[in-house]
């Protein structure tokens, strides 16, 4: 029988995990184990020592909901961090703490894993590079949401119960009254310009007119003649918020019950006078939907390269063109001719013909360019992490202040000298971390990364594409009579020649 010798196996390198932590808690949470700086210090000291990780960034949102991931920048900035490669895992307190919309919760978990990326869930104790544990995680996850639903619920109802025996106040007041200890009190000054915009408006001024004639916006103009309140009666439930996540604010159109309480408060005009404001702009609005309405791809995005004017568009019998603001006022104020429409169509389709054979050559290598550029500043991640500890400190040091000189054991001089240094010391670090986490070179990558794919994905077009163009082009610029200048989503720009049509 052959003798086998073991050859042991090389002895290699521990491999790092590339770390991060992520917290969220309300800016009124009294519980000191879930507050913002206790978890920001919890997870540097628990990697501080580690052998096999290391602690990339703490990402943390703070005094914001958590219901919507579009509604923490921290979060976002995360799973952009996790998209470019630069964290292997992920560490966070609890599935409330990740998400409290299953939905959100599931996709951006999935996300990670399918870049390679793990999350832990330390309360619950789940690790997703388990596969298994994904039932168990949509569960948790459906717990935190009903949880957040339940609670917005009972606040919304109560809300309701009030609107229905009268006794709800809104926190707003309209213009043209005040709040006093018995409700809303009518402010003489203002309430005589709300009965000038109704009495001008019954007599058939415009609401730019009105606007203008007593220096109010136009908003407030059109809010004042639509607000049943200056009728002394109060419509509730003109707004409310949908019962399944993302909670939205939605105008109620006759979807919910809407309760009008009446004699609420003060009128400053007669009922007959406000009814007949609602016919008259009923009226109005009859006359503005018979309008046709052309959707322009156009619009707003063609400006002049001689006196940066915005162009407008002008249509004349069957040919529709755009001019130069100014050019069209006089031409002593710019000299640029109005171009045809369809030139800037046709420009267009030869600029996207042209990027899409050669977008390898021209868009890519310039990602990559930015790419290496955006990586030789990755190395003032740490520096990021030292500011962020800072800023958890100089949190932990105010609270702790706060809570001695509420107990009465500082003086209240101390306090307040105190108090003040570690405000200033809060601001300057604050700014420091705002400056190095500049993500204008993110977002070109992001957008050089869109058009990437919409060239890669498309193909040659012969006619003009609205969807096309609206993705890829942010602005143009009309340089004379005969070229034009393209800016792409993602800084970059390309100039086309136009061929004036014989007039």
């Amino acid at each position: 029988m052959a003798e086998i010798t073991i050859i042991p196996a090389k002895n290699q390198s521990l491999e790092i995990v590339r770390t991060a932590a992520y917290a969220r808690v309300s800016s009124d949470s009294e519980d000191q184990l879930n507050s913002f700086a206790a978890q920001i210090r919890y997870y540097t000291e628990l990697l501080k020592n580690s052998t096999d990780a290391v602690l990339v960034d703490m990402y943390a949102d703070e005094g914001i909901t958590g219901t919507s991931a579009a509604k923490r920048p921290d979060f976002q900035r995360l799973m952009s961090d996790c998209r470019k490669g630069k964290i292997d895992r992920i560490l966070t307190k609890s599935v409330s703490r990740f998400a409290r919309n299953t939905t959100e919760c599931l996709a951006a978990v999935r996300e990670l894993k399918a870049l390679g990326i793990s999350v832990y869930f330390e309360k619950e104790d789940i690790e997703t590079a388990e596969i298994s544990t994904e039932m168990l995680l949509t569960l948790y996850s459906q717990f935190a949401q009903e949880e957040s639903i339940s609670i917005s619920k009972n606040v919304r109802m109560g809300i309701q119960k009030r609107m229905q025996d009268g006794t709800y106040v809104p926190s707003s007041k309209p213009f043209g009254y005040v709040k006093g200890d018995n409700g809303l009190e009518i402010n003489e000054a203002k309430a005589e310009v709300v009965q000038a915009v109704f009495a001008d408006f019954l007599h058939g001024a415009s609401e730019a007119t009105i606007s203008v004639r007593y220096g109010i916006g136009i908003a407030t103009v059109k809010y004042i003649l639509r607000n049943e309140k200056y009728t002394g009666d109060s419509m509730f439930h003109k707004w409310y918020t949908t019962d399944t996540l993302p909670f939205k604010c939605v105008q109620n159109n006759g979807e919910r019950e809407m309760y009008l309480a009446q004699g609420t408060h003060q009128a400053i005009i007669s009922k007959d006078d406000f009814q007949k404001a609602q016919e008259l702009l009923e009226q109005k609005g009859r006359q503005h939907r018979g309008k046709s309405t052309v959707s322009c791809p156009l619009r707003k995005k063609i400006f002049c390269g001689v006196c940066g004017t915005l162009f407008k568009r002008k249509e004349r019998g069957n040919r529709t063109c755009w001019v130069c603001r100014n050019h069209d006022q006089s031409t002593n104020l710019c000299p640029v001719k109005q171009i045809d429409e369809t030139e800037f169509e046709l420009a267009f389709i030869a600029l996207f013909n042209n990027l899409k054979l050669h977008c390898a050559e021209i868009i890519s290598p310039m990602y990559r360019q930015l790419q290496r550029l955006a990586d030789l500043g990755e190395s003032a991640n740490t520096q990021v992490a030292e500011i962020r500890r800072e800023i958890a400190d100089q949190k932990e040091q105010s609270y702790l202040l706060a809570q001695l000189n509420s107990q009465g054991i500082i003086e209240p001089v101390y306090f307040a000298a105190r108090s003040q240094e570690l405000d200033r010391n809060l601001v300057q670090l604050q700014n420091r971390l705002h400056s190095m986490l500049d993500g204008e070179d993110d977002d070109r990558l992001d957008n050089l990364r869109k058009l990437i794919s919409v060239l890669e994905k498309a193909e040659l077009i012969t006619g003009f594409d609205e969807d096309k163009f609206g993705s890829i082009v942010e602005k143009i610029t009309v340089l004379s009579e005969s070229e034009i200048r393209f800016e792409l989503f993602g800084g970059v720009g390309f100039n086309e020649q136009i061929q004036r049509k014989g007039r």
